[in-house]
């Protein structure tokens, strides 16, 4: 069964949670995330769960991030190029438009915060889907 490669650009807060959506469960190398910074541009490769699928799929997916003013990292070692995180969200706050951050949110606290002067950011699949050994699974505490 062939599938579509999945392309999306986010240009507000309401783009982002799609955008967040597709990401969630997403597993990274922490050496596969880079600030370029002569062209203010964060990009980001992935291991995307494929929600949209009937069968548990991944399938490598680059997020890039352009016209980033400044980078903050939290509780991520960046010294540890083979680390891995898990992707939990996205999100984008509004400053004064049409600047804000995009903070991208990972499991274990971890955080990468983005002053951007704009939302504009662009999640593409760029290998064919592979298949994952499970489904993602998150426990609800419900007490």
């Amino acid at each position: 069964m062939a599938t579509k490669a999945l392309k999306l650009y986010a240009r507000d807060g309401d783009d982002m949670a799609v955008l967040s959506a597709c990401l969630q469960d997403g597993v990274a190398q922490l050496g596969d995330m880079t600030f370029i910074q002569e062209e203010r541009r964060f990009v980001m490769l992935v291991n995307r769960y494929c929600w949209e699928q009937e069968t548990p799929m991944r399938v490598r997916a680059a997020l890039q991030v352009s016209g980033v003013e400044t980078i903050q990292q939290r509780q991520l070692n960046l010294t540890r190029r083979d680390g891995i995180v898990s992707v939990l969200a996205a999100q984008f706050e509004p400053k004064q438009s049409p600047s804000g951050v995009i903070q991208l949110v990972f499991s274990g606290g971890g955080e990468i915060r983005l002053e951007v002067e704009a939302c504009e950011a662009i999640l593409e699949d760029v290998t064919a889907p592979w298949a994952a050994r499970s489904r993602p699974d998150h426990a609800i505490d419900t007490e």
